[in-house]
């Protein structure tokens, strides 16, 4: 908890910010995927997926240092989809993961897309309640839709199909 609320403070007084990812990033940004998912993007993944003129990674970052956290998110005509959002552990619930979610509306609603869609997993709470706090309903639910740990007989979780209506 003394790392969280230290956290806290230097975000306080710090301003995070966020810029669109670049090639020298993903070697960070795979290591943030990798300590938040169960099965984390390699940076060559992730850089295959942002060389697509259809995906944009924005980054978030405290003052001059590496970055904290991203959002992956992709455009198909007046829809997109967030693909993946990521912050590195000792930052979580300190606001980087809202700064991202903002910033990727603010863009797609400066293109004129009208829905944002999502999928996140049923027992992601913290994610579940961040994006309802920015308007996203429940829609779908798409069951045994993520992996499990693995243990005999576990039930895999289901994906909640969340949508935002832009514009």
């Amino acid at each position: 908890m003394k790392l969280l609320s230290f956290v806290s403070r230097l975000l306080g007084e710090k301003k995070i910010y966020i810029r669109k990812a670049e090639e020298r990033d993903l070697p960070v940004l795979s290591q943030i995927h990798t300590e938040s998912f169960r099965q984390g993007w390699s940076d060559g993944e992730l850089a295959k997926l942002i060389a697509n003129d259809t995906y944009k990674c924005l980054i978030a970052r405290i003052v001059a240092s590496k970055p904290v956290g991203f959002i992956l998110y992709r455009t198909i005509l007046d829809e997109a989809e967030i693909i993946t959002v990521a912050t590195s552990p000792s930052i979580r619930r300190s606001g980087v993961g809202q700064k991202l979610l903002e910033a990727s509306i603010r863009d797609l609603q400066f293109a004129r897309v009208r829905k944002y869609f999502l999928e996140v997993d049923e027992i992601n709470e913290a994610a579940i309640n961040l994006y309802k706090k920015h308007a996203f309903q429940i829609v779908g639910r798409r069951e045994g839709y993520y992996s499990s740990s693995g243990a005999l007989n576990e039930k895999r979780p289901a994906a909640l199909v969340m949508e935002r209506q832009l514009g």
